[in-house]
């Protein structure tokens, strides 16, 4: 599990500048696991045909996604609306921590719980559709995740950027 706020990590890619590169990470971290190596490889290749070395190397370095992971990645495409209210939701809980609003810390934590555990259940909906049950192990990993993006500003825009190739933890 990466833990967010330290430089270099892999893990997500919110950072991409060159447009061709996010593309085919917004296109690669949209697949099934198992569909992701040979997408990438195939993306690679079509690169270096077109003689950008440069590119070929970038999307080689994007690492497939664990099962946790591209969960998160899929509920920012499946569930975006309630992905970008729990975002909000964590701007507005780290101000209320800032101002010591503790009848607003006490009022956003119970929404938190209640996105949260929606969320949980429909990343759930979301491996079951896709053939491939979500254990324990990764039910934890997902929480762990939207909670870091929750504390966290940079965890959220990884999130948001719905690239992740481990889980984030806080």
């Amino acid at each position: 599990m990466r833990t967010v706020g330290r430089p270099g990590r892999r893990g997500y890619h919110p950072h991409v500048q060159n447009a061709e590169l996010a593309s085919a990470a917004e296109e690669l971290y949209a697949l099934s696991p198992g569909d992701f190596t040979a997408a990438r490889d195939q993306r690679v290749a079509q690169a270096r045909a077109s003689g950008d070395r440069d590119l070929a190397r970038a999307i080689g370095a994007l690492r497939r996604p664990v099962v946790s992971a591209w969960l998160v990645n899929q509920l920012v495409r499946a569930a975006g609306d309630q992905v970008g209210e729990l975002l909000a939701l964590g701007e507005s809980l780290r101000q209320a921590h800032q101002d010591l609003a503790g009848e607003q810390v006490r009022e956003l934590s119970l929404r938190r719980r209640q996105l949260v555990a929606t969320l949980l259940a429909e990343a759930k909906r979301l491996a079951e559709r896709d053939g491939r049950p979500a254990g324990l192990q990764v039910e934890r990993e997902v929480e762990a995740t939207l909670q870091a993006a929750l504390a966290d500003a940079e965890a959220a825009e990884a999130v948001r950027a719905g690239c992740l190739a481990s889980p984030l933890s806080y």
